[in-house]
């Protein structure tokens, strides 16, 4: 049996066109018991505009080159939207750099492949969300620009659901409720296919549950992330 796992980091890996600081909430709250990174990955955030924008094989490539250079061996990764996409490719691409992982709101559904779909999805979302997401979408979009198309259609074809069965690692999955992007549907065809060592779904908010309920989302995921592994 292994020693407590509150010794192992945590990298948040954030969704498609935003940045790290819809992370805050949560990555503050988590901060008392674990050294906690949150990355803007290239073209987002904070980050350097590459000339072209990476499809999830390479920001997953990315995100592991980021924590060679950031001295981070091995983390905890907590996806959230896409970027549950970018976590599960670099679990399975480089899985002796990761002990285990969390997944919010996995995308894409694959019976919501189109983008008339998830458009119609993403315009339900805000009614159950802080207000202020508002703000933080915004503004990484607009510092998005262009770039937000690829990006979107790399989500769309990345087919996280025939990847899903072959994650090795422990893992847990999360949604809130009311996650227009994430039916209950889909919630559960993906813990059919990844086999979870925990599934919460937060009372009534939405899709960013990590930013909207940092206190239901950090009470729910902090016995997994600091449980040991056998």
């Amino acid at each position: 049996m292994a020693a407590s796992n509150a010794s192992v980091p945590i990298v948040f890996v954030h969704g498609l066109g935003v940045s790290s600081s819809y992370f805050v909430p949560s990555a503050e709250r988590l901060a008392t018991s674990f050294n906690v990174y949150a990355p803007d990955l290239p073209g987002h955030g904070r980050s350097e505009t590459p000339p072209n924008q990476p499809d999830i094989t390479g920001l997953a490539q990315v995100l592991v080159d980021w924590m060679e250079v950031a001295g981070i061996p091995r983390a905890t990764l907590v996806g959230q939207s896409m970027g549950c996409q970018i976590a599960v490719e670099a679990t399975l691409r480089f899985s002796e750099r990761v002990d285990r992982l969390v997944l919010i709101a996995p995308t894409p559904d694959p019976a919501g492949r189109s983008a008339p779909e998830q458009f119609r999805r993403f315009l339900k979302g805000p009614a159950f969300e802080r207000l202020s997401l508002n703000w933080h979408v915004l503004k990484d979009y607009s510092r998005m620009g262009k770039r937000l198309f690829p990006e979107f259609r790399y989500m769309l074809r990345d087919p996280i659901e025939e990847k899903l069965p072959h994650v090795q690692v422990p893992t847990m999955l999360i949604r809130g409720e009311n996650d227009p992007m994430v039916p209950a549907r889909w919630f559960n065809e993906a813990a059919n296919l990844l086999h979870p060592d925990r599934t919460v779904e937060i009372p009534f908010w939405g899709h960013a549950v990590q930013y909207s309920a940092p206190e239901q989302f950090t009470d729910a995921v902090l016995p997994f992330l600091a449980s040991q592994r056998s």
